[in-house]
């Protein structure tokens, strides 16, 4: 909405435009969902997905000796922080042009690589380390990475709107 008033004092424009498109948008109740999405890679070695395999690891099995590595909690609860420095530098910009859905897309964007980071540092110091068996029998020693199905499962996706 634009507007142009003359009078005796003078005139006075005005352009809300930009304004409306976000007081719009910022009704549609976005939200936005990190983690194992959509349709799960099967495994070669059992048919199981990756969704099941995921909550396996994070939040772990205590009667199978399987302890939790959340990748997916851990790096998004302790990470906001990050995430939050890194949209700064887009924040004014999306939010003059009323793009509050551009905002959730970098948060996704962030969470993801925050996620990635947990799996390049073993939760960030804090996952349990395998066992000397698992290790001889994958033939690595990194945790969480064998085939690599886990880590590449990991993807974002605003709803709402």
């Amino acid at each position: 909405m634009s507007f142009h008033e003359k009078n005796d004092g003078g005139e006075v424009h005005g352009d809300f435009s930009k304004l409306n498109k976000l007081v719009e948008n910022l009704s549609k109740n976005y939200y936005i969902d990190i983690g194992i999405l959509g349709k799960s890679v099967l495994t070669e070695e059992n048919g199981e997905t990756t969704a099941a395999i995921g909550a396996r690891h994070e939040f772990g099995i205590p009667e199978e000796d399987l302890p939790a590595r959340s990748f997916i909690r851990l790096p998004l609860e302790t990470g906001q922080e990050e995430i939050e420095k890194n949209i700064e530098p887009k924040l004014e910009e999306l939010l003059g042009n009323g793009d509050i859905k551009g905002i959730f897309k970098l948060i996704g964007v962030f969470g993801e690589a925050r996620i990635q980071e947990a799996f390049e540092t073993g939760g960030f110091g804090q996952w349990k380390d395998i066992s000397e068996i698992t290790k001889i029998m994958k033939g690595s020693d990194a945790i969480l990475i064998d085939k690599g199905y886990l880590r590449k499962s990991i993807a974002s996706q605003v709803g709402g709107g």
